[in-house]
């Protein structure tokens, strides 16, 4: 079935003339299905720097707060949407209430998005005006480090429970092993969309247990730093390594866009 799909991409790519990314086919923004698999409501203050990214008021993608003017996220989330219809909410771990709202003011792209396919899957989001911080809105630090291999790592998300699963209402949270670069590419071998790129992170528990639908643009975080934004995997929650961008092999990018803009 994923070989069809991407049959059918590239057909479509070569009618319309323009190019179509298989990531909308593995973890596309769905506003109508999004929870992580396998996992639990997380509790107040366990994710004060998770926001939600949405267009007019839906939720769409996960993101995460790195200063009261920047979000981070995936660049699959954010490429084909106009600025003035999105908006990051956060503050509440319930996407109906208790948290607030911010208007977009720019979102920047990765340059080399999808160069090669499936690479350099990240974007900065800067908000109009100023995020407000308190107990409940919190940034989060973007670490510059190399996550060890098959240390446990927090994924949050209203991603959903299974492929085409419907909202929750309330944020997701699951503990995930981390599968360092080249071990993921080793078992993703030629079954995988496209070689996982140096510029991603992988996890992997047993099936039923990871990323799906939704959970695109949310924040991975090993010892309260941020190291991952959820970007492909086979979905969801096979038993295949669930594939996110690198922010250690990202910082430099995220430091330069964030503090110059």
């Amino acid at each position: 079935m994923k070989l069809a799909f991407v049959v059918l991409c590239c057909v479509l790519q070569a009618i319309v003339g323009k190019r179509i990314s298989s990531k909308e086919i593995l973890f596309p923004p769905q506003p109508s299905s999004t929870r992580i698999v396998g996992g639990v409501d997380a509790q107040d203050g366990a994710a004060p720097f998770q926001c939600s990214l949405q267009n007019r008021r839906t939720h769409i993608c996960g993101c995460a707060i790195i200063s009261n003017k920047w979000v981070v996220t995936a660049a699959h989330c954010v490429y084909r949407q106009i600025d003035k219809r999105l908006n990051i909410y956060v503050g509440s771990n319930d996407l109906k209430t208790g948290g607030t709202s911010y208007n977009v003011d720019k979102k920047i792209i990765h340059e080399q998005y999808n160069n090669p396919a499936y690479a350099y899957d990240i974007a900065v989001v800067r908000v109009q005006g100023s995020i407000e911080l308190n107990d409940k809105v919190k940034t989060i630090e973007y670490s510059s480090e190399e996550v060890p291999d098959g240390a446990v790592l927090q994924l949050t998300g209203w991603g959903a429970l299974r492929a085409g699963g419907v909202t929750p209402q309330h944020l997701q949270i699951i503990k995930l092993n981390a599968v360092q670069t080249e071990k993921c590419r080793e078992i993703y071998g030629s079954s995988g969309p496209a070689p996982v790129h140096d510029s991603n992170i992988c996890t992997l528990n047993k099936a039923g247990e990871g990323a799906c639908e939704g959970d695109s643009g949310g924040p991975l975080v090993y010892n309260n730093k941020l190291v991952g934004i959820v970007n492909w995997g086979t979905p969801c929650a096979r038993g295949m390594p669930d594939v996110f961008a690198k922010v250690a092999f990202l910082f430099d990018w995220i430091k330069n866009n964030t503090v110059s803009n």
